[in-house]
């Protein structure tokens, strides 16, 4: 019962589809109706079928028993000429007549079937003036046929080939009157606008999503560096959503974009609050390492929307082959006396916790030196214990001396660590100069290994 009060209400608020349905249902009704006239018409031809043969049977035995007679001679020719041509005209005298009671039939069922359709459709008949004029002429065609077909003699009876041409112009006058203009009518104003305007939606989309991948060779001035390449992800508006870490060729960067789609598409991303308090992205590779980071953004929403758009852009963007010079200019190196920082095992290992809107808690750890400068920062951990075997994990690296100093895309230089498969775990500060980062990576060498792990209770929200 709710579903046909749910059909009813449907039907009540969409008042097109009601005058469809109402269309379909006297349609149906009217092919019910010329079903059971056409089967009474089979029913009255099969019956006229089998008086027909009885009757000329009959009369050709009356022919050749009126015909013989024990005195006179065998006719002629001339005689049998003029017996078949009395037969074949009887015949033909008896075709008419059953195409007369047949016309007369076929007329009161259409007079039937427009009474029916101007009771049940008022409105849709109405409009119809097109079709009716070409059931028109087509009927005038059909008498026209009827009446050429008539004028020949023929041998036999074409009863069924009458009985076709007297039922096309019957489905035509009903089907064509009654479904065409409600077609008309409904699906080409109602549907086409719709179909045009949702095509329209689904074209926009995919012009506005064309970005594209920029590769970008870095050549340094004024030093003698190793070439070095990166690719960024770039919006159809230019808007940078991605920057990759950098390659030692052109090759490494095509693989490296591939690797970057596919952990894209599987939906690798980790979003993180960051050691400023604002958010960051990450997208890792199947192993879980650190393919790349994103920009910062101040609040959660924002950065999962970059995500959300990163994930858009990278499907469509096209990769552009042409590449573009990064110049780097590298800084020079001065002639100011670094500092060497004092020995001694009072640096210190410390572990900070923050929470992010979600109420989230990230650890991360830092190593200072005895003069309170900022050697490591570490990535971001989800557990307190993750952090603590983070710094075992780094401690066994540092002294294994798996380092890495390259020039940055910014000009300057940056120390990385790594693991024993080649894996970034963690990077270091920025510096002017080489001479300088390579100065912070013997300092972080020497108090990472002594250096006391300490918890910042200010820090820990």
């Amino acid at each position: 019962m709710e579903l046909i009060h749910k059909c009813i209400d449907y039907l009540k608020a969409n008042k097109t589809m009601a005058y469809i349905l109402i269309g379909i249902v006297a349609l149906i009704v009217i092919v019910v109706i010329a079903l059971i006239v056409k089967s009474a018409k089979r029913s009255k031809a099969k019956k006229r079928a089998k008086k027909a043969p009885t009757q000329t049977v009959t009369a050709t035995q009356k022919t050749v028993t009126q015909t013989p007679a024990p005195v006179t001679p065998t006719p002629t020719d001339e005689e049998k000429e003029k017996a078949r041509q009395a037969t074949l005209a009887r015949l033909e005298a008896e075709r008419l007549e059953a195409e007369r009671e047949e016309a007369e039939e076929k007329a009161k069922a259409q007079a039937q079937l427009k009474a029916q359709e101007k009771a049940q459709k008022p409105k849709v008949t109405a409009k119809p003036k097109a079709p009716a004029t070409k059931t028109a002429e087509k009927k005038t065609e059909v008498k026209a046929e009827t009446a050429t077909t008539t004028a020949k003699p023929k041998t036999t009876t074409p009863k069924k080939t009458v009985e076709k041409k007297a039922e096309k112009p019957a489905v035509k006058a009903t089907a064509k009157t009654a479904e065409k203009p409600a077609v008309k009518a409904t699906a080409k104003t109602a549907e086409k606008p719709a179909v045009k305007a949702e095509e329209k939606k689904e074209k926009a989309p995919a012009k506005a999503y064309s970005g594209k991948w920029s590769i970008f060779r870095a050549v340094t001035e004024g030093a003698d560096e190793d070439e070095m390449y990166f690719f960024e992800l770039r919006a159809s508006n230019g808007e940078k959503l991605l920057s990759s870490e950098e390659y030692t060729s052109y090759n490494g960067v095509l693989k490296g974009i591939e690797t970057h789609k596919a952990n894209i598409e599987k939906g690798n991303f980790r979003i993180t609050l960051s050691k400023k308090g604002d958010y960051i992205f990450k997208l890792l590779s199947g192993k879980n390492t650190l393919l790349c980071t994103g920009a910062n953004y101040p609040t959660k929403m924002r950065c999962e929307s970059a995500v959300e758009s990163t994930k858009r852009f990278a499907k469509t963007a096209v990769i552009d082959e042409t590449v573009q010079d990064f110049v780097i200019k590298v800084p020079v190196e001065d002639d100011a006396e670094i500092v060497d920082l004092p020995d001694g095992y009072n640096g210190k290992w410390i572990i900070v916790g923050n929470k992010d809107d979600d109420g989230e808690e990230v650890f991360y750890f830092e190593l200072y030196a005895n003069n309170g400068e900022k050697l490591l920062s570490s990535e971001e951990y989800t557990t307190y214990i993750g952090a603590v075997n983070g710094i075992q994990t780094h401690k066994t690296n540092i002294e294994k001396g798996n380092f890495r100093i390259s020039l940055t895309k910014r000009g300057d230089y940056i120390y990385k660590l790594l693991n024993g498969n080649g894996q970034l775990l963690c990077l270091g500060e920025h510096y002017k100069t080489k001479r300088r980062c390579q100065s912070a990576v013997e300092s972080v060498k020497r108090f990472a290994k002594n250096s006391p792990v300490l918890t910042d209770p200010e820090h820990t929200k």
